[in-house]
């Protein structure tokens, strides 16, 4: 029997992972944020959770009503995206500067907004995910 060939891999990474896995997904990278800004993010998550509570509640969000609750927070227009994910999520996405505040609201399970705070993206498209990668 000959000996088994010596995997290319470095076999001592963290759990299941795929060892390229840091290495085909670094295109989604996002900028570090400051203390402060992390500390304002942390702050405009919980704005919006607190702001779009009353329409995960109700199972009546749409991209429509999103917008128009996040302008009723105060966010300009400019700085407001929405998109929906399948019949029944709503997404949104706040550029803020540096800061961006990514989310969703998810019809089927009644109440719950999720929201996020983090920097942008380094591939240069600002506050949304980058597609592609190799």
């Amino acid at each position: 029997m000959s000996p088994a060939a010596a995997s290319p891999y470095d076999e001592k990474g963290p759990g299941d992972t795929s060892p390229h896995y840091a290495e085909n997904h670094a295109f989604q990278s996002t900028f570090d944020l400051s203390d402060a800004d992390r500390a304002k993010g942390e702050a405009e998550v919980e704005k919006v959770k607190r702001g779009l509570a009353g329409l995960a509640e109700g199972r009546k969000s749409t991209e429509a009503t999103v917008h128009r609750a996040l302008s009723g927070l105060g966010y300009a227009d400019g700085a407001i995206a929405t998109g929906t994910f399948g019949p029944h999520r709503t997404s949104f996405i706040l550029s803020l500067g540096a800061l961006c505040v990514r989310g969703s609201l998810d019809g089927m399970v009644n109440g719950l907004v999720n929201a996020e705070a983090h920097g942008r993206y380094m591939e240069g498209t600002g506050c949304v995910k980058p597609k592609g990668g190799h």
